[in-house]
């Protein structure tokens, strides 16, 4: 893994952060996009996808974001949101930490949390084996047809709700944002994509 993306990803993994904080992503300061999100999703730092997000709803699921920063003190990286008014959030105390077994229980509690997240939305319409997956917001949501899941997070991955979603409807078109490595991410996690399909560009 480029040195770069990596080592961006652990300083932010080992953050005990006292205020709301998030980091909007800057080819400059962190690198090529996927690799970083792949380094970030490896250490289960949140990642937020708001893509082409309007700014009303940009706004909205960051305000969610650091709702989420503040209850688990730990940073945010967001992609997208061209319209939000600054690159990122960092103010107030933070540290760095050491203790093996804390990381570990916000880790723990943190998957949980993105794993109940208001801002991942599932649409079920009928009772096809079909589906489509989407990864970030997406336009329209709501007026498309068809079952479909929407996954504002990036990272950690929600991969019980991956789970269920592809078992109820395993016929799935994924699109969004690097979703060939999240689909290999997801089958390293013994979830079957073998009827996945990637969305035609």
């Amino acid at each position: 893994m480029p040195i770069q993306e990596a080592s961006f990803a652990y300083y932010l993994s080992r953050l005990r952060c006292e205020e709301p904080q998030w980091h909007g992503y800057q080819p400059e300061a962190h690198g090529d996009a996927g690799l970083f999100r792949l380094s970030l999703r490896n250490l289960g730092v949140p990642v937020l996808e708001l893509n082409e997000a309007p700014q009303g709803v940009a706004e909205t699921w960051l305000t969610e974001a650091m709702v989420l920063s503040a209850e688990y003190l730990v940073p945010v990286v967001v992609f997208g949101g061209s319209n939000l008014s600054s690159g990122g959030l960092v103010a107030g105390r933070q540290e760095e930490v050491s203790d093996l077994s804390w990381l570990s229980a916000r880790q723990i509690a943190l998957t949980s949390a993105i794993e109940a997240s208001p801002l991942n939305q599932e649409l079920r319409r009928s009772r096809d084996k079909s589906g489509a997956l989407h990864l970030g917001w997406q336009t329209e949501f709501d007026q498309l047809a068809g079952n479909r899941l929407m996954l504002a997070w990036s990272s950690p991955l929600p991969l019980r709700r991956i789970r269920d979603f592809s078992a109820r409807c395993p016929d799935l078109v994924v699109s969004g944002v690097d979703v060939d490595s999240l689909t290999a991410d997801v089958a390293a996690q013994g979830i079957s994509v073998a009827q996945w399909r990637f969305a035609v560009k």
